[in-house]
C-alpha cells in the first residue's frame, strides 16, 4: 500500500511540476487579513499535548473497532459536523501535511478522506524531502514539516459550527523558488474492522450515495454527496456537501476521487495561507455559511483567537483541583475535550446546541439526545462551559409533550428517550412531513430518571457563583422550573399505578408496545420447540402465561424499554437473567458451557436444588439444541420456583376515562425512589429562589415523606442493602406497615443499592451497611470496583452490559454516596482504584463506556460524554 502510495504521489507531482507551467504569476492572494489584531498563543491548552491520540489514516467510508465502532478518535469542535485526524506517520509517512477528515452524515460518523490538502513543497521543480512531527493540544491540530533552509507549520483549529481553519505558516531562508502542491483523496472501500477490509467500494455499496468534486475558477474544491437513506452507516438528503477555500488562488485539477491544487508563491521568505474546511448538511446551511467562511478568509486571525482563547476559558475554569497529580488533570481535560467533542450544533428538529453520548459510537452521532446523559453531561460542564450545558437541557425540554401534542396528548410533561436531526416516521407522518421524517434513532416508547432538577440546580449554582451570573441564573431557573414540574407531575400521571406517590418505570402506549386495539404486546419460547418465537397480545393473557410457567424464555417489548426507562437497560433488578434459550444455537456447545450460559438454571440448582444437568443434540444446521436431562414434573416445579423470583408483571395506567396511556412494572424502583426524593428536594429549593413558598412546602413533605418509605419499605436489614420491592397486594396487607410489598433480595445486589445514598435519602445506620456491602471484595469492591450488579448477583458476568460492567455514572453515585455519609476514605479508595485499573483511563486512549470489574478492560462505546461528565465530577469532588 505505502509504496503504491508514493507512485502515486509522485504522478501527482509530476503533474504538478507541469501545471505549473500555465500558473499565471505568483503569491496570488484573494483574501488579506486586514486585521491588526495579534495572534494569541495558547498558554494552558499548550501544557496538555497528545491527550487522546487523534491519529488515523481512513482508506473505508466505515472504518472500526470494537462494537463497531468508528477506530479512531477525530477532534471535533465548536458543534461542527466534521471532524479531523493527524496523519498517522509511522504507518504512512508519505501522508505528512495533510489530515483525515471525517463527516456525520446526520446519525452515523463517516469517514470522507484519507487527506484532504496534503501539501507538498517542489525547491526549483523538485520535491522537498520533510521531516514532519504531529500532535494535538486542546482545540488543535498541529503539524510541523522541517527540511534544510524550509520549515511549514500547519495548525487546524475549528472556527464556526461549520467551519475549521488550516493556518500554513512557510518559512523559505534558501531564496529557491517554492510551489505549493495540496492533494486530496477520498476514501474508496466501504468496510473495514479491525483493520480487515471489505472488498466492496463505497460506489458499490452505496450507489446513491454519489460524491461530485468539482472546482471553481479560484481552485476552490466543492464536493457534493448524492442522497442515501437506507444505509444503516450513513444518511444524506441528496445537497449536503463539504467545501474547501483558501486565500490563495491554485490551479485545481479534479480526477475522480482526488484532486491536486498547485500555486507557486515564488522566492518569498515567508508566507502564511489560510484554508477553510466547511461540511454542510443541507443546501441553506450552506447558503448561511459562505458568508460566514468570507469573513473567516478575510480575518483569520480574529477567528483563530476566538478559538484560542475558548479552549484557555475552558481550562481556566475547569481545572481547579489543585491536588490533583499532573496524570488525574490529564484525565479531566480529556473529559473535557470528549465532552466538548460530542457537542453538536443545531440541526432538523434540534434548536440548540447539545452534546451526543459519543461522536464516535455507531448509534449515539448526530445530534441524538438522551435525557439521562443530558443531566450528567450538563452538571459536569456546567463547570467548564455552562451556555452549552443549559442548550443542552434545552434540547431535551424542546420535545417535551405538551397537552395539544399530535401523538400522545395524555402525556403532558412527558419526555422523549432520543430526540435528534429526523423525526421517527409515526410523529413525521402524523404532521403530515415528508422529508426528516424517517429517523432511525428517534425514540418515544419511554422517558429516563427524573434527575433533572439536579442538572439544572447545578448549573443555576454555577452560574451564580462561579462565574457571577446571578441575573442569567436567575432567569434559568424561572425558564426551567414550569418545565421540570410538568415532567414532575408526568411520573403520578402516567407512572404510578398504586397512587402511593411513588412512581414506577415503564413504558408508553407506543406500536412497539401496543397492538391497535390496545393490547400489550409480547412473545415466548417453550421448551417443545425451543428455537421459535410465539408471538402473543394481551396483558391478561401475559400475566397468566407467567402464573401457568410454560414458557422457557419471554419478552415483551414493553420491559425492554421500562428497563430503558430506568437507564440501566439489562439490569438483573427488572428480571433480566440468562437462561437455558440463550444456549440454543451455539455451535459445539459442551454442557459445562451451556450451565455456564445458563444463569436461571445454576440460581435454581442453588436455591431450589433444581437439576440443571442438560442434555445437547444438534439440529439440522449443526446448531446446539439444549434440554434440562431431568423433564419430571417435580424438577420441572423446582424450575418454576426460580422462575417466578425473575418474573416481572406489568400494570396498565389508565386516565380517568379508561384508556390505557402506559404501563408499569408492578415493582418500586429504590433508585428512582430516590431520584424521585432528589427531584422533590431541588424543586423545593427552586421554588424557594422563585418565590413560591407554598409550592416549595409542597415539595419539601413530598421528599420527606418519599424519604420514610424509602427507608421503611426497601431497605433488607439482613442482607443490609436496598432494593427495588413488588407491588403485590397480597404482601402489602400481610406487611400492614403502608409498604406496596417485600424488597426483591432475590435478584441480588445492584449498583440501585447505593441511590438513596447518593441523593441523600438514607440514614446514618443504612448507610453504614450498604457500604459495608460496597467494600466487600466478594461484592463490589473487585478491581475495578462498583460494578452494576455485585459479583455473587446470580445474573452476573463481567461482560454483560449493566450486571457486571463498571459503569462510570453508577460508579460516582457510589462514591458520592459514601461521602455524603462520612465514608470518604473508603470513597478516595475506591476514586484511586479506578484511576489505576481502568484501562487506558490516563493514557491517550479514549474515554469507554463501561469497564471490566474484573479486569479493567475497555468496553462498550469509545469516547462516551456521561463516563467523561462523572470522571471530571470525581476530579471535582474527590482526589483531594
Amino acid at each position: 500500500m505505502i509504496k503504491q502510495q508514493m507512485l502515486a504521489n509522485k504522478t501527482l507531482l509530476a503533474i504538478a511540476v507541469s501545471s505549473l507551467m500555465f500558473t499565471v504569476g505568483c503569491n496570488n492572494d484573494d483574501n488579506i487579513n486586514s486585521s491588526s489584531e495579534t495572534k494569541q498563543k495558547p498558554q494552558l491548552a499548550a501544557k496538555f499535548e497528545n491527550i487522546l491520540d487523534r491519529t488515523g489514516t481512513p482508506l473505508h467510508l466505515a472504518e472500526v473497532g470494537a462494537g463497531n465502532h468508528m477506530a479512531y478518535t477525530p477532534l471535533h469542535d465548536d458543534g461542527a459536523w466534521h471532524g479531523h485526524l493527524l496523519p498517522d506517520l509511522k504507518a504512512y509517512p508519505e501522508n505528512k501535511g495533510g489530515f483525515g477528515v471525517t463527516a456525520i452524515a446526520e446519525e452515523y460518523n463517516t469517514s470522507v478522506a484519507e487527506y484532504f490538502d496534503k501539501l507538498s513543497i517542489l525547491k526549483d521543480g523538485q520535491p522537498v524531502n520533510f521531516t514532519a512531527n504531529a500532535y494535538s493540544i486542546p482545540g488543535a491540530l498541529i503539524q510541523t514539516m522541517t527540511a534544510d533552509g524550509i520549515t511549514v507549520e500547519m495548525k487546524l483549529q475549528f472556527v464556526s459550527s461549520r467551519s475549521s481553519i488550516v493556518e500554513t505558516m512557510i518559512s523559505n531562508d534558501t531564496g529557491a523558488d517554492i510551489a505549493l502542491v495540496w492533494n486530496g483523496k477520498l476514501v474508496d472501500g466501504y468496510y473495514a474492522k479491525d483493520g480487515v477490509a471489505n472488498a466492496e467500494t463505497v460506489a458499490e455499496k452505496l450507489p446513491n450515495l454519489t460524491r461530485d468534486m468539482t472546482a471553481d475558477d479560484n481552485g476552490n474544491i466543492d464536493l457534493q454527496f448524492g442522497a442515501e437513506r437506507d444505509s444503516w452507516w450513513v444518511r444524506t438528503r441528496g445537497d449536503s456537501a463539504f467545501n474547501i477555500q483558501r486565500s490563495i488562488t491554485t490551479e485545481t485539477h479534479v480526477n475522480g476521487l482526488e484532486y491536486q491544487s498547485v500555486a507557486n508563491i515564488g522566492t518569498v521568505a515567508a508566507k502564511t495561507i489560510y484554508t477553510v474546511f466547511t461540511h454542510t448538511l443541507t443546501a441553506n446551511e450552506w447558503q448561511q455559511e459562505q458568508p460566514i467562511v468570507k469573513d473567516i478568509l478575510a480575518n483569520p486571525i480574529h477567528y483563530i483567537n476566538a478559538s484560542t482563547t475558548r479552549w484557555e476559558n475552558y481550562l481556566t475554569n475547569g481545572l481547579v483541583n489543585k491536588n490533583a497529580t499532573s496524570e488525574q488533570e490529564r484525565v479531566a481535560v480529556k473529559a473535557m475535550e470528549t465532552l466538548t467533542g460530542n457537542w453538536r450544533s443545531p440541526a432538523g428538529f434540534v434548536s440548540y446546541d447539545t452534546v451526543t453520548p459519543s461522536v464516535t459510537a455507531r448509534w449515539f452521532s448526530g445530534n441524538l439526545t438522551w435525557p439521562w446523559d443530558t443531566w450528567k453531561q450538563a452538571y459536569a460542564m456546567a463547570h467548564f462551559n455552562p451556555d452549552l450545558a443549559m442548550n443542552n437541557i434545552r434540547t431535551v425540554f424542546e420535545h417535551q409533550v405538551q397537552d395539544s401534542d399530535i401523538l400522545r396528548p395524555y402525556d403532558k410533561g412527558y419526555l422523549l428517550d432520543v430526540v435528534g436531526m429526523n423525526m421517527s416516521k409515526e410523529r413525521g407522518d402524523a404532521l403530515g412531513l415528508t422529508e426528516m421524517n424517517d429517523s432511525q434513532s428517534w425514540n418515544e416508547r419511554n422517558t429516563k430518571p427524573s434527575l433533572a432538577s439536579w442538572a439544572v440546580w447545578e448549573v443555576y449554582t454555577t452560574l451564580k457563583d462561579k462565574y457571577n451570573r446571578a441575573d442569567e441564573a436567575q432567569a434559568w431557573l424561572q425558564e426551567m422550573y414550569p418545565k421540570l414540574v410538568d415532567y414532575h407531575n408526568w411520573w403520578l400521571t402516567a407512572r404510578d399505578t398504586n397512587n402511593n406517590g411513588i412512581p414506577e418505570y415503564g413504558a408508553a402506549v407506543d406500536p412497539a408496545h401496543t397492538t391497535e386495539g390496545g393490547q400489550l404486546i409480547y412473545e415466548y419460547k417453550i421448551a417443545a420447540n425451543p428455537e421459535e418465537w410465539i408471538q402473543a397480545k394481551g396483558i391478561a393473557e401475559y400475566n397468566k402465561l407467567l402464573e401457568s410457567f410454560n414458557y422457557i424464555d419471554i419478552h415483551s417489548p414493553a420491559q425492554t424499554a421500562a428497563s430503558w426507562e430506568s437507564g440501566r437497560d439489562d439490569a438483573a433488578v427488572f428480571g433480566f437473567i440468562d437462561t437455558i434459550a440463550d444456549a440454543q444455537g451455539v455451535i459445539d456447545l459442551t454442557s459445562e458451557q451451556a450451565k455456564v450460559i445458563d444463569q436461571l438454571g445454576r440460581y435454581a440448582n442453588e436455591k431450589y436444588q433444581f437439576n440443571n444437568k442438560v442434555t445437547i443434540t444438534k439440529n439440522s444446521k449443526g446448531e446446539s439444541v439444549v434440554k434440562y436431562t431431568d423433564e419430571s414434573l417435580i424438577n420441572n416445579e423446582l424450575l418454576n420456583k426460580a422462575k417466578k423470583d425473575w418474573q416481572v408483571k406489568f400494570s396498565e395506567n389508565k386516565d380517568a376515562s379508561g384508556e390505557v396511556i402506559g404501563y408499569s412494572l408492578m415493582q418500586e424502583s429504590v433508585d428512582q425512589a430516590s431520584y424521585w426524593y432528589s427531584d422533590n428536594t431541588y424543586l423545593a429549593q427552586i421554588a424557594t429562589v422563585l418565590g413560591y413558598n407554598a409550592q416549595a412546602a409542597d415539595f419539601t413533605a413530598k421528599a420527606a415523606e418519599t424519604k420514610d418509605y424509602i427507608n421503611q419499605c426497601m431497605f433488607d436489614r439482613e442482607t443490609g442493602f436496598y432494593y427495588d420491592i413488588n407491588i403485590d397486594a397480597n404482601q402489602a396487607r400481610s406487611l400492614n406497615n403502608g409498604c406496596a410489598g417485600n424488597p426483591i433480595v432475590e435478584r441480588g445486589m445492584g449498583a440501585e443499592g447505593w441511590s438513596p445514598l447518593f441523593n441523600g435519602a438514607a440514614n446514618r445506620i443504612t448507610a453504614a451497611a450498604v457500604v459495608k456491602n460496597m467494600m466487600d471484595p466478594s461484592k463490589f469492591n473487585t478491581t475495578v470496583p462498583l460494578g452494576t450488579a455485585a459479583a455473587d448477583n446470580p445474573a452476573y458476568g463481567a461482560d454483560i452490559y449493566w450486571r457486571g460492567r463498571v459503569w462510570v455514572d453508577q460508579f460516582y453515585f457510589g462514591v458520592k454516596g459514601m461521602a455524603n455519609y462520612g465514608y470518604t476514605e473508603q470513597a478516595n479508595e475506591m476514586v484511586n482504584k479506578l484511576f489505576k485499573n481502568a484501562e487506558g483511563l490516563t493514557l491517550d486512549r479514549p474515554i469507554q463506556e463501561n469497564y471490566n470489574p474484573e479486569t479493567g478492560a475497555v468496553q462498550g462505546a469509545n469516547n462516551f460524554s456521561w463516563s467523561s461528565a462523572h470522571l471530571y465530577m470525581l476530579y471535582n469532588d474527590f482526589l483531594k
